[in-house]
C-alpha cells in the first residue's frame, strides 16, 4: 500500500502504472514530476517499482468481502475472488503488465473489503471524536506505536530462583525506622517476598523492615509475637504504587516460620498460582538463542592466553560459517588463524574506545609451487600503508580469492562456560533442579585460559569489482609482501568445534556399508553406502556421477538382496536430495509409491530386528561437553543484533530482537531514535518488508540453504543531536542499479552521517524441543496454558537474521576513504550524545 508521505501524488502514480515497462517511461515520468524536488522523484520512482514487483500470493477472500467468493485460476493457481476483486485483478493485469504487488494490494484493497470497511469507520469515529476531545489522537497513535515496537531478548541471561514463588496477597504490617503502615504482598516464598507499598512510602535498599503478617495471623498460630525480619533487595518504582522486594534475615524463629511457609505454599499451590515469570524467560530466551546459534554466520574463534602469548585455541562451527574456517586453512589443511589474529592487531582492537571493538579485514591468497600464501590487511593497517592501499585492493580484489570481513573482538571467561539457569525447587524438597551436568575436568581445563572471542563474518557479498577500480603501480607489488601472512614451522592447534543442538533429522541414521548399484545413461554405476535409515540413503560411487538436487536414481541393494527373499530390492527409486562437489556422495530420500517403498519397508525391519547391533551414525565429540560451553561463553559475550520473524496465518511479523551483553549500533539506533515505544523497528519494517521482502525470501528459501544477506542504509541528519532527529532508512534492493546507490552513498558520506549493516537472512526449522523440555514440563504443571503459548511463540519462528556494522567497508568500496574517517567520527558522536 501506498505510504501516507507519498498520497498526495497518486495521480502520478496512476497514471505511469502501465507505462512501466515502456520505453516512454522515463519522458513521461520526468515530465509529470518535473516540478518536484529530487527526493520525491526518487521515493515515486520506489514506490512504483516495488508496485511493479512480481507476486506469488494466493488471494483468498472468503470470509473478508461483503460479495459472494468464488474460485478464480490463474496461471495455475486458484484464488478465491468476489466479482469486484476478479474486475480489479484483471483491470490490475492490463495495467501492470501481470500478477504484481501493486494487483495483490488493489484487490486487497478494494471498497467491499471488511477490513477496509471496518478502518473507514474506525477513521470516522476517531474523526468525530477529535472534533469533541483532542485525546483522541494520542490514541490513535498509540495503536500505531505498539505495531510497530518489538520484545527484546538478551542472549545468555536467565533470572534464578532457588524456590518457588506463590501469587499470593494478603495484608501485612510493615515496620520500618520507627514507623509503621499497612501493605499487601504480591507473591510469597520461603526465604523472601514482593509487597505492594501506597506511594509516599520510601526506604532504600539495604534498610531492616519488620513485617508482621497479620492476614496470616486471622486463620493461623505463628507465635512470632517480634515479626519476622527482612533486608530491602530492591525498589520498582510505578506510577500509583511501589514494589519492595525483601529477602528474609536469618533469626532464632526462623526455621519454625521457614516450615510453616513450606507446608502452606505446598498446600495451596493448586489454589494460588506459583510464580512462572522467569521460568517463562528463561524458555523463551533459550528457545531464541537455539534458532541462532545453529545459524550463525560469524565465525567465532577462542582465544587463549598462556605466559603472555595469545593464539587461537578453537572454533565454533556452523553449516553457515564453514566457509569461513575452511577459507583460513593451509594447504596442508592447517588454520592460519594464529597469523591473522597478531597480537598487534588485537592491541589495536582493545585499544578502540566503545563497547564494539572491530575493523575490517581485507584478505586474498596466492598460490605458489605447491603452497597456499595469505595476504590480509586491516583497515587502519592500509590506512597507515596509503601508498599501498591501490596496490593491495587493485591486486588483492582481481583474485578468485579476495575475501572482506568484519572482524570483532570480544572478551570471556571460562566462568561463563556454565549455563547458570536452574528450575525453583519445589517447596517441600531441600534439593535444587540443576540446569545441566558440570564441566568435566577435561573441558575445563582446555577452557580455562580462553580470554577472547574473535567474530569474523563474512561479508564479500559481490563486492570485488568494485575494489578492482583502484588503480595501482605494478612496481610496488612487491612491498605487499608485509601484509603476508609467515610460514611457521609448527602450528599451535585450533580445533573446530560444532555447534550441537538437538539432531533435526525426521530418524535416526545407522552407519552400515554394503554394495550399490544404480544406472546412469543405461551404464551400471558400482558404489557403496555410507549410512541409511528407513527413509533414505546416503552413498558413495566410485566414478563422478551426472545426477542433480530432484533427480530420481533407481538402486539395486545387491548384498543385501542375498539375506532377503521376501522383499525385491533391485529398481528402488530414489530421490537425490544433495549432492557433494566431488559428485561422487549422494544423499537420496525414498520415493513414494503405490504400494509402499520396497526398500523402506526392508530397511524398518532391518533396524527393529538388529538395532542393538547397528551403530548410530552420530560423531563422538573429541571433548565431551566442550560444545556447550564454548556456546554459552559466545552467548553471554556476544553484540550481534539479531531478529526473528513469525509466521501468523499468511502473514509474517518481525517483532522480536535478540542481544548479547552489550547492544551494537543498531540496537542504540533503534532506541535513541524511537518514536513508537522502547525499541521501535520503523527503520527496519519500512513498506511492509516483512511482509515483502522477507517473507518472499523465506517461502522460496530450504532449512539448509545459504543465507540471504540484505544492505540496510541508515541517513542520520549531520547537525543534529535531538533523540527525535529524522532518520532515513533505505534497503539496498530500492536502488534501480549500483549507479543511483553509489551515488546516495557518496552523497550521504558528504552531507549525513550514514550507518550501514549487513543483514543476514535465513529460514528455520522445528524448534528443539529437547532442549527446553524440562522447562515446558515445569511451566506445563502450574500453566499448561502458558506452556501451550510459549511453544506456539517458538512453532511459529519462521526465519532469522544477523546484522553487521559494515559502514566504514561501505565507505571504502566506492572509495569515499577520507568521508569514511570523518563519518565514523560522526557515529560515536551520534550514538553516544543521547545515551
Amino acid at each position: 500500500m501506498t505510504s501516507e508521505d507519498l498520497k498526495d501524488y497518486v495521480g502520478i502514480i496512476e497514471r505511469m502504472k502501465s507505462l512501466m515497462n515502456s520505453a516512454e517511461f522515463d519522458k513521461v515520468f520526468s515530465m509529470l514530476t518535473s516540478d518536484l524536488p529530487k527526493s520525491k522523484q526518487f521515493l515515486l520512482k520506489m514506490e512504483l517499482k516495488r508496485m511493479a514487483q512480481p507476486c506469488d500470493y494466493f488471494i483468498d477472500l472468503r470470509g473478508h468481502v461483503d460479495g459472494e467468493v468464488r474460485p478464480y485460476v490463474y496461471r495455475e493457481k486458484t484464488h478465491y475472488m468476489d466479482d469486484k476483486a476478479i474486475q480489479i485483478f484483471e483491470s490490475g493485469l492490463k495495467q501492470y503488465g501481470g500478477y504484481t504487488l501493486g494487483v495483490y494490494e488493489e484487490v486487497m484493497n478494494a471498497d467491499n473489503n471488511f477490513r477496509v470497511m471496518h478502518k473507514k469507520e474506525t477513521a470516522q469515529r476517531v474523526k468525530s471524536a477529535l472534533q469533541s476531545n483532542d485525546t483522541a489522537e494520542n490514541s490513535s497513535v498509540g495503536q500505531q506505536n505498539e505495531q510497530n515496537s518489538a520484545k527484546l531478548v538478551t542472549f545468555g541471561h536467565y533470572v534464578n530462583r532457588t524456590e518457588e514463588r506463590m501469587n499470593f496477597g494478603i495484608d501485612v504490617e510493615v515496620v520500618i525506622n520507627d514507623g509503621r503502615f499497612m501493605a499487601t504482598t504480591s507473591d510469597l516464598s520461603i526465604s523472601g517476598c514482593k509487597l505492594k507499598i501506597p506511594k509516599g512510602r520510601t526506604a532504600e535498599p539495604g534498610d531492616i523492615i519488620t513485617i508482621n503478617f497479620t492476614g496470616l495471623e486471622q486463620e493461623f498460630t505463628l507465635d512470632i509475637p517480634g515479626g519476622v525480619q527482612y533486608s530491602l533487595v530492591e525498589v520498582e518504582q510505578l506510577d500509583k504504587v511501589n514494589y519492595w522486594r525483601l529477602k528474609k534475615l536469618p533469626s532464632e524463629q526462623d526455621q519454625g516460620f521457614s516450615n510453616f511457609l513450606q507446608k502452606f505454599i505446598h498446600g495451596n499451590k493448586r489454589r494460588y498460582k506459583v510464580n512462572l515469570d522467569n521460568t517463562t524467560d528463561a524458555v523463551t530466551t533459550k528457545g531464541y538463542e537455539q534458532f541462532y546459534l545453529p545459524r550463525l554466520n560469524s565465525l567465532p574463534v577462542y582465544l587463549a592466553v598462556n605466559e603472555g602469548a595469545v593464539s587461537p585455541r578453537f572454533a565454533l562451527t556452523t553449516d553457515y560459517n564453514k566457509s569461513v574456517w575452511h577459507y583460513f586453512l593451509d594447504e596442508q589443511q592447517r588454520s592460519v588463524l594464529i597469523t591473522l589474529l597478531t597480537v598487534k592487531r588485537l592491541k589495536s582492537l582493545l585499544a578502540q574506545p566503545g563497547p564494539e571493538r572491530s575493523t575490517i579485514l581485507y584478505c586474498f591468497t596466492h598460490a605458489a609451487k605447491g603452497k597456499l600464501y595469505f595476504y590480509s590487511a586491516t583497515a587502519e593497517e592500509l590506512l597507515a600503508a596509503a601508498d599501498l592501499r591501490d596496490s593491495f585492493f587493485g591486486f588483492g580484489a582481481a583474485k578468485p580469492s579476495w575475501r572482506v570481513f568484519h572482524l570483532n573482538l570480544i572478551k570471556t571467561t571460562a566462568q561463563h562456560a556454565t549455563e547458570t539457569f536452574t528450575l525453583p525447587a519445589a517447596p517441600q524438597t531441600t534439593e535444587q533442579n540443576p540446569a545441566k551436568a558440570a564441566l568435566t575436568p577435561l573441558v575445563q581445563g582446555v577452557i580455562k585460559n580462553l580470554r577472547y572471542i574473535a567474530c569474523i563474518t563474512d561479508i564479500s557479498a559481490n563486492n570485488a569489482v568494485n575494489y578492482q577500480q583502484y588503480r595501482y603501480n605494478p612496481a610496488l607489488l612487491s612491498q605487499l609482501n608485509q601484509f603476508g601472512h609467515r610460514k611457521l614451522p609448527q602450528v599451535p592447534p585450533c580445533e573446530a568445534v560444532p555447534v550441537q543442538y538437538i539432531n533435526l533429522r525426521a530418524e535416526s541414521r545407522y552407519l552400515y556399508k554394503t554394495t550399490v548399484q544404480l544406472r546412469q545413461n543405461e551404464q551400471l554405476v558400482a558404489g557403496f553406502s555410507r549410512d541409511f535409515s528407513t527413509g533414505g540413503l546416503q552413498i558413495e560411487t566410485v566414478e563422478p556421477v551426472r545426477y542433480s538436487k530432484g533427480d530420481i536414481v533407481y538402486l539395486d541393494l545387491v548384498d543385501l538382496q542375498k539375506i532377503t527373499s521376501k522383499h525385491q530390492l533391485t529398481q528402488l527409486p530414489y530421490e537425490v536430495m544433495a549432492v557433494s562437489k566431488s559428485h561422487t556422495i549422494m544423499n537420496l530420500r525414498a520415493m513414494p509409491t503405490a504400494d509402499g517403498h520396497t526398500g523402506k519397508q526392508f530397511f524398518q525391519q532391518l533396524i527393529q530386528n538388529n538395532r542393538a547391533k547397528l551403530t548410530l551414525a552420530e560423531e563422538t565429540p573429541k571433548y565431551p561437553g566442550l560444545s556447550e560451553a564454548l556456546r554459552s561463553m559466545y552467548l553471554k559475550a556476544l553484540n550481534n543484533f539479531a531478529f526473528y520473524l513469525h509466521r501468523k496465518g499468511i502473514r509474517y511479523e518481525l517483532n522480536v530482537i535478540a542481544q548479547g551483553a552489550t547492544p551494537n549500533a543498531l540496537h542504540t539506533l533503534l532506541v535513541q531514535y524511537s518514536k513508537n515505544g522502547p525499541l521501535d523497528l520503523e527503520l527496519l519494517l519500512k513498506n511492509s518488508t516483512a511482509n515483502l521482502q522477507f517473507a518472499q525470501q523465506l517461502k522460496a528459501m530450504k532449512r539448509f540453504d545459504p543465507p540471504k544477506s540484505y544492505e540496510l542504509y541508515i541517513k542520520a541528519p549531520r547537525h543534529s543531536a535531538a533523540a527525535t532527529a529524522p532518520l532515513e532508512s533505505y534497503y539496498d534492493y530500492e536502488f534501480d542499479d549500483e549507479q543511483q546507490k553509489q551515488a546516495f552513498i557518496r552523497n550521504t558520506l558528504r552531507d549525513a552521517t550514514l550507518f550501514a549493516f549487513r543483514l543476514f537472512l535465513s529460514r528455520t526449522g522445528r524448534p528443539d524441543t529437547d532442549y527446553i523440555a524440562r522447562e515446558i514440563n515445569y511451566i506445563s504443571v502450574y500453566a499448561i496454558h502458558r506452556a501451550k503459548t510459549l511453544e506456539e511463540e517458538l512453532w511459529s519462528v519462521a526465519g532469522v537474521g544477523d546484522a553487521v556494522d559494515i559502514s566504514k567497508e561501505l565507505a571504502w568500496r566506492y572509495g569515499c576513504i577520507e568521508q569514511a574517517e570523518d563519518s565514523a567520527l560522526r557515529q560515536q558522536q551520534s550514538l553516544s550524545s543521547n545515551r
